[in-house]
């Protein structure tokens, strides 16, 4: 079944994500450890509706999203405050002024 499969794999990408390991996660579930592998590994083929939904909400993820399949389908929600925004968004435009000015040079 590749839907226990994209599950684990996803399960297992998110928490790498959030720097978790196994046994943290099953932790804040709850969990064990052991039920938590099975998933990952895609050997559990069903999964309690109330153990999705946490896990879910431990890895900050859409419920949906877990079961996605790709990672390059898989959207990162990106949290920046006003501050560091304006921070970066001044040196995007530094590097831009920068590759403007080599560009003209060449």
């Amino acid at each position: 079944m590749r839907e226990a499969e994209i599950l684990g794999e996803n399960i297992q990408r998110y928490r790498g994500l959030k720097r978790l390991s196994q046994k943290e996660l099953a932790a804040e579930i709850p969990m064990s450890k052991d039920h938590l592998s099975k998933i990952e590994c895609g050997r559990k083929k069903t999964i309690g509706m109330k153990y999705l939904v946490s896990i879910a909400r431990v890895l900050d993820v859409e419920f949906h999203v877990l079961f996605i399949e790709g990672p390059e389908s898989i959207p990162l929600k990106l949290v920046i405050s006003e501050v560091n925004f304006q921070v970066l968004k001044r040196l995007f435009e530094e590097l831009i002024r920068k590759l403007d000015s080599l560009a003209k040079k060449e």
